[in-house]
């Protein structure tokens, strides 16, 4: 069922191809026959030729226009109009044949020559292509004149062989000549329309030329007008040629032409005057007509290729014009020996003008005054040097101006023209306003230093290094973080393996050498630094690699962070969390010490529970303390309130003496003493009373050389009657053994009846808190406290 339609399809569209070939082959026929009897109309004796063949004309233009694809139509259509011509005239059947071979040949000549030539769509676009044209004609004229001729005198006539021959070379000639044009011109007209009002011009001058062309020759021989009609007809022709598009002008010439040969046929005019003989007139007619048509040809042709060269410059005045403004450039012209000025309105308002000036000096009107030295210097030394003349300047826009009151940068570039002698005489250029960029090169500038500040202050530096020069470009941070002189932009890699620490240096090779046999993106490293003063100083250097095709690292580009006081902060964690280890090992041998003494002495579980916490919160008293001050010591006030804080009111205990501040030991001892004091007055002594008191009372003594001491004495007043324990309990233990074991100090412990008496005397390595401003630092600092 497919292939059924498939060959239906091809079927159709065979018959259709077809059915225009013969459509065409008849029309081209019948063009062919009506040209040919216009022909015949007059024939020269006795060779009976005809003096005009219009028809050659009509089938090499058709065949100029339509190309190859009417080859075959137009060989049929030809001979098939020449065999009817022929036949209605005294020609036999084969005399008719043949001269329709010649004259069909004689067309597909013309085509296939212009088409060698000058390629396909051949129109009349310059001098080159009319003359490529008329040489065509005259040679395939020739040759049809050959086969004519042998033809004519074999078959038909008994004129010699030469005067056929020219008789048939000027008949086809001229035809092809008058006719073959205006075919042509009609095809361009086809392809390219032309505009309304050149088709109006056109045809009006048609019409006029038309009507001149009948005057003309209808003008009787004694007229003068008839012994120079081109008089009449060729400004009409020239109108046509210079106003309008190529094919009216080829039509003026082919109505001139044709009115020539009706005159000379239908015998009117100067040119159909019986008492000159037709011979002479047949030869003045195809002058006439060669005359015009190539005059006709060479002005279209002439106009042709100035109006192209017009549109050209035209259009590369509007490309100009359009990368002008794509550019947003403003272009000027100035004389220097007239001072005259010649710009565009953008220029203009570049600086600062609504009207374009005129003169030099009216265009620096608005120049800032402090820039028009440097203009002028650098015009004298573009005269001098003979190089481009470019210059930025400021200008100061008037009040009536749209930028009225800014200062606007602009940029000029500028060749200097020069006469003959070498005398500078003229300058043409361009201008742009660059305020954008100058605005963004000041705030560049702005970055790039506030990014130098911020390198500096933070100690951050980048760096891009060239592996094959060994050159390392440098910012500002860099430059602070290793100590190189201000200004330095860069350094060679040789000069930095003389900063980097012995040490490191080997490390650091291998770690960039791994990075680069990887062909890793991207390396890390840390090492230290010798500046130049000295001092050694730690670098995190983070570098980004690109590599070429190779695997090569042509480049490097990073950064260098100075973690020095990382570095130290780091090392001084290491001795916190060893300092802190080593007290976290004592409070928890303490804490063992304590909770192994407390469950001797209890006699329960909640006891040992009871008394075992009350210790430990004596301990965790004396820590908060000595936190307060980052363990640098713990003061003598605070440690005493917070013992006595479980039991004391406003009426039951005194405390006097000035602050001392204690060491890490002495807090921490004192404190277990003055807990097991106050836990013993709390359940047997003056604080199980409400009238009862505590006392507790310090000095400091200073001994001079010998250092100082401080005495302490606690005292309890109106509580139960004492009665001295036979055995001493742990926290009497306690209190008479840690003092002098722990602090090398004296503790005299008297159970008198009226209460409790304690002095304790130990040496004093007093610690005064170092002085700090809340205001800069609210957080205490704690770094080297604990050592």
């Amino acid at each position: 069922m497919k292939t059924a339609g498939a060959h239906n399809d091809v079927d159709r569209s065979l018959a259709s191809a077809g059915g225009r070939a013969v459509g065409w082959a008849a029309g081209i026929a019948a063009a062919y026959f009506l040209a040919a009897q216009l022909g015949l109309a007059l024939r020269a004796q006795p060779s009976d030729v005809a003096v005009f063949w219009p028809a050659a004309g009509v089938a090499a233009g058709i065949l100029i226009v339509a190309g190859r694809r009417a080859y075959s139509a137009l060989i049929i259509g030809v001979v098939v109009g020449t065999v009817a011509a022929n036949l209605l005239s005294d020609r036999n059947l084969l005399t008719s044949i043949l001269s329709g071979l010649c004259n069909a040949g004689e067309s597909v000549l013309v085509a296939w020559l212009l088409e060698k030539w000058f390629g396909p769509q051949f129109a009349f676009g310059d001098i080159r292509r009319a003359v490529g044209f008329l040489a065509a004609a005259g040679l395939a004229a020739a040759a049809s004149a050959i086969g004519g001729a042998a033809t004519m005198t074999l078959l038909h006539t008994t004129a010699p062989f030469a005067d056929v021959w020219r008789d048939w070379f000027l008949s086809d000639g001229v035809g092809i000549m008058a006719v073959a044009p205006l075919v042509i011109g009609l095809g361009e007209l086809w392809r390219q329309p032309p505009a309304r009002h050149e088709s109006i011009e056109g045809l009006g001058a048609l019409a006029l030329l038309i009507l001149t062309s009948i005057f003309v020759v209808s003008q009787p021989t004694e007229s003068w007008l008839s012994f120079s009609p081109g008089a009449a007809v060729l400004p009409l022709l020239l109108w046509l040629a210079a106003r309008c598009p190529p094919a009216f002008a080829i039509g003026g010439a082919f109505i001139a032409s044709i009115a020539v040969i009706c005159a000379t046929s239908i015998g009117i005019g100067r040119f159909g005057d019986a008492v000159i003989p037709v011979l002479e007139r047949a030869k003045g007619a195809q002058t006439a007509v060669m005359t015009v048509t190539v005059y006709t040809l060479a002005l279209v042709a002439l106009f042709a290729t100035r109006s192209r060269g017009e549109r050209a410059l035209k259009q590369s005045m509007q490309r100009l014009r359009l990368a002008l403004d794509g550019a947003e450039l403003g272009a000027f012209s100035a004389n220097l020996v007239t001072k005259q000025l010649e710009c565009d309105l953008r220029a203009a308002e570049m600086h600062g003008h609504n009207v374009p000036p005129t003169t030099i000096k009216e265009s620096r009107r608005f120049v800032h005054p402090d820039d028009l030295v440097h203009m002028d210097a650098a015009l004298a030394t573009a005269i001098a040097t003979g190089c481009a003349w470019t210059a930025e300047y400021r200008v100061v826009h008037p009040p009536n101006h749209p930028h009225a009151g800014e200062t606007r940068w602009v940029a000029l570039e500028s060749s200097v023209e020069r006469d003959s002698k070498g005398i500078p005489t003229g300058l043409i250029g361009v201008t742009r306003d660059i305020t954008s960029r100058k605005v963004a090169q000041q705030a560049l500038a702005e970055r790039n230093l506030l990014l130098a500040l911020a390198g500096k202050s933070a100690r951050v530096g980048s760096f891009t290094f060239d592996t094959a020069a060994d050159v390392m470009q440098v910012s500002a941070g860099y430059v602070a973080v290793h100590g190189l002189p201000e200004g330095t932009k860069e350094t060679s890699r040789t000069e930095w393996k003389a900063r980097v620490h012995p040490e490191d240096l080997v490390r650091v090779e291998r770690k960039r050498e791994q990075a680069y046999r990887e062909q890793a993106s991207e390396y890390s490293v840390e090492y230290r630094i010798v500046l130049p003063s000295g001092e050694t100083r730690w670098v995190e250097s983070r570098g980004f690699i690109s590599h070429d095709h190779s695997g090569s690292p042509p480049r490097v580009v990073g950064v260098n962070i100075d973690i020095t006081e990382r570095k130290q902060a780091e090392k001084h964690q290491a001795i916190l969390v060893a300092e802190l280890d080593h007290r976290v090992r004592n409070v928890l041998a303490r804490v063992a010490a304590v909770a192994m003494s407390t469950s001797q002495r209890s006699s329960s579980t909640d006891e040992f529970v009871r008394t075992l916490n009350g210790r430990i919160q004596a301990l965790a008293a004396a820590h908060s303390v000595l936190s307060q001050s980052c363990w640098y010591g713990g003061g003598l006030v605070d440690l005493v309130r917070r013992q006595l804080a479980p039991y004391t009111t406003d009426a039951n205990t005194t405390i006097s003496g000035s602050d001392v501040m204690l060491t890490a030991a002495a807090t921490q001892a004192l404190a277990m003493v003055l807990h097991e004091l106050v836990t013993n007055a709390g359940k047997h002594g003056a604080l199980s009373r409400p009238d009862g008191r505590v006392s507790v009372h310090w000095d400091r003594h200073s001994h001079g050389d010998a250092g100082a001491s401080l005495t302490i004495e606690w005292r309890e007043f109106g509580g139960p009657p004492i009665v001295a324990p036979i055995q001493s309990g742990y926290g009497t233990n306690l209190i008479r053994e840690l003092t002098p074991h722990e602090l090398g100090g004296k503790v005299d412990l008297v159970f008198a009846a009226e209460g409790v008496c304690c002095r304790i005397e130990i040496p004093l390595e007093e610690r005064r808190p170092p002085v700090s401003n809340r205001e800069e630092s609210p957080v205490p600092s704690c770094r080297g406290r604990l050592t």
